[in-house]
Parts: structure tokens; sequence; C-alpha cells
């Protein structure tokens, strides 16, 4: 954006959602990307005079006519820019700068696949009616009603084992794990689909955990109200299938599968609840609390505090966090801290001491026989984790060239 900006200059905007007016802010933002920032009405004024194809001489009378002040047209206009709002520069006539940085507050992460984009909503619809809402009430009730009734079908580290081959069980295992992963993701993308919004589908992680993700965004297009049906999808996905394989053996079907199922879905509920990763309930309580980025604010707010334990100044300027939010970030920091530190030590005392014992019973059955199990149990094993290994070591690449 040059500095050169006339009073008859013409801005071109995308076309952008402004939300319902909360605490003095309104949620702006491109639907197509994701893309939002909370502006007080002193801004969306600016936003909507702007779009409606007003001069920027208009704009700054009417600003001052009920502000009593001259908008800095300059700094707003470089601000909407950044976030990939502006189409059409007001003085070079060139296309506007695309939104870039994931690590802005302003940015949603695009990467991956968008799902069932061209699945017209009505088609799904029937997943957000009165009577749907019944059933996924009654999933959410059934689950703990039987696991508390019938200690029997409680699942148990047993459960994990689906053949008595270890490389056959690893495999399959992963493998049942991975489709429940990406019917809890579908579950999300239907549901954003019935709201009239696309997800997009990728592979992220949650601190050292590969994890598929549907980035749902979009749905701040909506009332805050309408975005828990989305956020919670996945879960009520988990807990309706949880609820039939109970049943199933309540009815007297004991196949491993079923508690395999019963078991990896109590895992996968468990760490949704896990508020101090992005999971699905700590976007439920931003979504209740009307926050912003909680966990990117609250990361910069511990990374000033231990620059202030050191004697350096602040490296992130909070200025604009709500005051609301902040008070909000001194008590979810300690919960995040001490929940990711839990994690990490869990990890390296539990996780990597077994893991370095498989790895090294792999590498010796390596050295048996070529036609003998032990030895393609080892090279299978080997290449499970270099695969997850590598597929890890690409999303971190990823995610730093993004925030690039």
């Amino acid at each position: 954006m040059t500095s050169t900006l006339t009073d008859t200059a013409v801005v071109r905007l995308y076309p952008l959602h402004i939300g319902e007016s909360e605490d003095g802010v309104c949620e702006v933002g491109r639907v197509d990307t994701g893309t939002f920032v909370e502006l007080p009405a002193e801004g969306v004024d600016l936003v909507r005079w702007l779009g409606a194809g007003l001069p920027l001489g208009e704009v700054r009378r009417r600003f001052a006519d009920r502000y009593g002040t001259e908008p800095d047209l300059a700094d707003f206009l470089d601000g909407i820019a950044s976030c990939g709002f502006l189409l059409v520069d007001a003085t070079t006539g060139h296309a506007g700068a695309p939104a870039t940085g994931a690590g802005s507050p302003a940015t949603a992460d695009r990467r991956g696949m968008a799902v069932l984009a061209n699945l017209p909503p009505h088609r799904v619809s029937w997943l957000l009616a009165p009577p749907m809402r019944l059933l996924y009430v009654g999933s959410w009730l059934t689950v703990p009603v039987l696991l508390v009734l019938v200690p029997s079908l409680r699942p148990i580290p047993a459960d994990a084992f689906l053949l008595d081959g270890v490389l056959a069980n690893a495999l399959v295992v992963a493998m049942v794990a991975w489709v429940l992963v990406l019917l809890h993701e579908l579950a999300h993308a239907a549901t954003v689909r019935a709201l009239g919004v696309t997800g997009r589908l990728s592979i992220s992680r949650r601190l050292w955990f590969l994890v598929a993700q549907t980035e749902m965004s979009a749905v701040r297009s909506v009332p805050r109200r309408r975005r828990y049906a989305p956020y919670l999808a996945g879960l009520t996905w988990d807990l309706l299938l949880m609820s039939v394989c109970l049943v199933l053996q309540l009815a007297g079907v004991h196949e491993r599968l079923v508690r395999g199922v019963v078991y990896t879905l109590t895992l996968s509920v468990v760490y949704q609840f896990l508020v101090f990763m992005r999971t699905d309930i700590y976007y439920v309580l931003g979504n209740w609390l009307r926050l912003g980025d909680l966990m990117g604010d609250t990361r910069r707010w511990l990374a000033n505090q231990l620059r202030r334990l050191v004697g350096r100044d602040a490296g992130h300027d909070l200025g604009g966090v709500p005051a609301r939010e902040l008070r909000i970030i001194r008590w979810y920091a300690p919960f995040y801290l001490l929940g990711s530190l839990a994690v990490t030590a869990a990890l390296l005392a539990l996780t990597a001491p077994a893991m370095v014992t498989m790895v090294r019973l792999a590498v010796d059955g390596i050295d048996a026989p070529v036609d003998g199990l032990a030895f393609w149990n080892g090279v299978g094993f080997l290449a499970l984790v270099a695969l997850q290994l590598a597929t890890f070591g690409w999303v971190l690449v990823t995610e730093r060239r993004t925030a690039a």
C-alpha cells in the first residue's frame, strides 16, 4: 500500500462477512478463506463504507462526522490488506496482497483439501434437525451410563490387541484408529456443510501427536450459538458409535474388533477434553467465552513473561487483546503450561522407553533369517516408525514454511 491516498481513490474489497456486535466488537472476514478479525465499531464502519465503493475522501468525512476525528486510512488499509481483504490497491490499481502468516491471529491455516465442497447444504441439513438432536443427546448420555452401570463394558488395555501377531496387530490397530479418526473429521465436515460453509481436511499435530484436523474457521460467519454443532460433531459421532458397540456387547457380541473400537474411541474422547491443545472442547470453550486466539495469545503472553524474567523487553505486542481476554489468559496460562509439560513428561517417561525397546527388538529381528517371521516383523515395524517420523517431520516443516 503506497502512502499517497487521494480523496478520489476508491478501494475494492473482497465480499466480507460482518458478524453481530459482541462486547463492542464484530467478527469481520472472508468466508471463502476463513480469515476473520475482530474490529470495533469504528473499523466496522470503515469496512462498510469502503465496501460500498465510497471514495476515500467521503469515507474520511463520514468518519470525522461520526467520531470527531480523522481516521488513519493508510494504516487501516495496510492492516486489512495483510489479512487478504483488499481486492484492488486504491493507489496502484493492482490486486491486493493475499493473506499470509499462519501465526497471525487474523489468518487461518488454509492447508489441506476442501471436503464436501460440492455437496448442496440441503442434502445434509437433516443432520441439524430436532429429531437428530435427540439422538445426539441420547448418545452423550448412553455411554457414561453404560460404563458406570456395567463394569464388564469398560475398556482395558488388552482390548488394543486385536490380533496375536505383533506386526499384524500394529497394522490393524493403526488402520482401525485412522478410519475412526477420518470418520470423526467427516462428521465435522458434513455438519459444517449443513451450515452452508466448507471445511478443509489436513494432517497436523497437537504437541507431539499426529492428528487429522478439519479446519472450520469459516463457521465464524454464522452466529455463535450455531457453531457448537460443528465443533461437537466429531465427539458426538464418536459417542454414537461407542453406544452402538456397547449395546452390541450387551447383546452378546464380544468380538475383539468391537471392544477394540470402544477402547480406541475412549482414548479419542478423553483426548478431546485436553483443552491445553487445540481439541474440539478447546474450540467449544473459546466460542462459549467469546475469545479470539486464546492459545496463540497465551503463548505470546508466556513468552513476554519469560523475557521479563530475564530482564528483556516484551517481544509481542498484546495491546490489541481485550482486557477481558487477558484476564482469562492469566487463568489459562498455568493450565496450558502444566498440561503441555505433563504430556511431554509422560511421553519421555513412558512412551519413549517403550518405543526404544520395541525398535531394538525390531532391529534384532533383522538379523534373523529372511524367510522367518521375526525378520519381517522387524522390517515392518521399523517401516511404520519411519513413516510416522517422516510424516511428523513433514508437518513441522510445512508449519514453519507457512509461518515464514
